[in-house]
């Protein structure tokens, strides 16, 4: 369980950042009501109706939040043991990937390919980031430019894949042939499908693992100081592996709900900038995995209400600067606080 302190401290960190998203949108809309001559109660409409206002606005930003919601909890699993795990997106590429490889090649009967789909995902995508971990306690290697320069050859992959030998020949853009109807998961109500459930449910056991078992006593004890974990003859090398496979692990499920419910192909930007907005998500819920729904949450509301913000012509590069300065300052009060400490 978490202490009282530590809940109302993430709590705070919760409230800030949505106090600040407000206030950074009224300003937002205020320049794009200048912008675009548009009035701020028709923008402001525009954007509640694509996210809360609407049946369908609901479900899109529930479908938004699946894949971010796994992938932040990954991502929480690392920042809590100490280790900057910022290759998220590319670990969620790795996932699109093998899940795609395994329903369109292996000729496997429905339910087999679903579940090698998601723990060849797990496994995958959590052994291409725990290399990362690997590096970095045999040799110290940077864990944060590992991670990062691992995004950018998980792109690569799925372009060449797209491209060459997996492309399917039809459509308007590379893609490959979609998989079988039987794989794919069922809707919840189009387009929110299953996934969901299974990201509730991974939340869940990642709550349990990191507060309720041993060895996520131990990943906390290291991030919190790994001298301190040495001293108490916690295995820091092995656990520094072990953390950043679970953490990729995690990011590569998002890929495979993706592919299962949501795209049913591999295509170039299907991944989304989950991994990148899964960072704001887990800062945004102070790395508390109990947290981790409302902030992404918060999340997709302002990523499809910027999107619903293009219906009334709004460049969809200042709906990116709006998501970007979000960002920017929802972080404040988090660097505030440490640098105050120090």
């Amino acid at each position: 369980m978490l202490g009282d302190d530590a809940l109302r401290a993430a709590l705070r960190t919760v409230l800030l950042s949505t106090v600040t998203t407000l206030l950074v949108l009224i300003g937002a809309f205020v320049v794009s009501s200048a912008a675009t001559g548009k009035s701020i109660p028709e923008i402001t409409y525009s954007f509640t109706f694509a996210t809360i206002g609407s049946s369908q606005g609901i479900l899109q930003v529930l479908t938004k939040t699946t894949p971010l919601l796994i992938s932040t909890i990954g991502l929480i699993v690392a920042f809590r043991s100490g280790f900057w795990n910022i290759g998220g997106e590319g670990q969620i590429i790795i996932g699109i990937l093998t899940t795609t490889g395994t329903c369109l090649f292996l000729n496997l009967p429905p339910f087999p390919a679903i579940i090698l789909s998601f723990a060849g995902s797990f496994l995958v995508a959590g052994a291409y980031a725990a290399l990362a971990g690997f590096l970095k306690a045999k040799w110290g290697v940077n864990e944060v430019v590992i991670t990062m320069m691992q995004t950018s050859v998980a792109v690569a992959a799925m372009q060449f894949l797209v491209n060459g030998p997996w492309n399917w020949g039809g459509g308007l853009y590379p893609r490959t042939e979609m998989i079988p109807t039987s794989m794919r998961l069922p809707f919840i109500a189009d387009p929110l499908n299953a996934m969901l459930i299974v990201a509730a449910l991974f939340t869940g056991l990642a709550y349990f693992f990191i507060n309720r078992t041993v060895v996520g006593y131990e990943m906390k004890a290291m991030g919190e100081n790994t001298l301190a974990a040495l001293c108490q003859g916690i295995n820091t090398s092995k656990l520094a592996v072990l953390t950043m496979m679970i953490s990729g692990g995690l990011c590569g499920l998002a890929g495979t709900g993706l592919v299962l419910g949501e795209f049913f192909r591999a295509q170039e930007g299907m991944s989304g900038n989950y991994g990148f907005y899964a960072i704001a998500a887990a800062l945004m819920a102070d790395n508390q995995i109990v947290l981790a729904p409302f902030s992404a949450l918060l999340i997709a509301v302002l990523y499809e209400g910027v999107l619903g913000l293009a219906a009334l012509g709004i460049p969809h590069r200042l709906g990116e600067a709006i998501v970007g300065i979000v960002f920017i300052l929802a972080f404040m009060p988090k660097a505030l606080n440490w640098l105050g400490k120090r």
